[in-house]
């Protein structure tokens, strides 16, 4: 873990600056545009397709302004973590731009699944869904070998990679990303996607429901393979979380059909 860079110090800057009720958006703008990684980051989700923004947005100022602070926090978020987590080697067996289009995926299908059952918490639930899988890359970056071990298990028993990293490590990835936000302090019920993806919904208390967002969305991207999450299994999603989201047969279908246009675009936060 002390591999690990710390996270650009903008999205501390810009986090503490959001929760004071005062802050215009050019002063959040002044703030981003200090780090251009993040700033044009900024400027090119504003104008790609995802946010379907009419008319060109051609400064850091207006795009937050239209943006609105929640969707810019979890853009400099997401900006600032996938920036520090960069895989220098390649690992064989590891697609890095498929594990992308999964996090890309479960990301929009989460947004798609909030805007139903959680709509006060659809920013939140694209930022958890993209970087729900986050401690697999650290893993990839601090202990190749290991990771590719995983890998080899996993795909070659058909199960969850999940299984082969506590086998043959004793730990998993949700548990190194309980590691990664003691090192980050991220948002805590992003945090608490990151950690809890894959246990029991009870856990997540007061998070619960955007956890189980999140556990929805990774079993739909798998089941309609957008992209790879490092094996070829779907997990099993649990009663409790099912009824926690109360969803419909009518609002899965409308989720389905939207998947694919909705990953298409959420694609421009994984790709430079």
């Amino acid at each position: 873990m002390g591999e690990l860079p710390t996270l650009p110090s903008v999205f501390f800057t810009v986090s503490k600056m959001l929760s004071e009720p005062r802050t215009s958006a050019s002063d959040v703008g002044q703030a981003v545009s200090s780090d251009q990684v993040i700033a044009s980051k900024i400027l090119k989700i504003a104008n790609s397709a995802f946010y379907g923004l009419t008319g060109r947005v051609n400064t850091v100022s207006h795009a937050i302004a239209v943006l609105g602070f929640s969707a810019t926090k979890n853009i400099v978020l997401t900006t600032s973590v996938l920036s520090a987590l960069n895989l220098k080697n390649p690992i064989k067996g590891f697609n890095l731009a498929a594990f992308w289009k999964h996090s890309a995926a479960v990301g929009a299908i989460a947004k798609l699944i909030a805007k139903e059952v959680l709509p006060s918490k659809q920013e939140e639930a694209f930022a958890a869904g993209l970087l729900h899988d986050i401690g697999k890359l650290v893993l990839a970056i601090c202990a190749p070998e290991d990771f590719a071990k995983c890998i080899n298990l996993a795909v070659g028993r058909k199960g969850l990679f999940l299984d082969a990293e506590k086998e043959l490590l004793g730990v998993d990835h949700t548990d190194i990303a309980v590691w990664v936000n003691d090192k980050w302090k991220l948002p805590a019920e992003i945090a608490a996607a990151l950690t809890n993806h894959h246990k029991d919904i009870a856990v997540s208390g007061k998070y619960g429901e955007l956890v189980a967002v999140v556990k929805l969305a990774d079993v739909l991207a798998r089941g309609l393979q957008l992209g790879h999450a490092c094996d070829s299994s779907i997990p099993i999603m649990e009663d409790k979380s099912w009824d926690l989201l109360k969803m419909t047969p009518q609002k899965l279908d409308k989720i389905l059909i939207e998947s694919h246009e909705a990953m298409q675009n959420s694609m421009v936060f994984v790709t430079d």
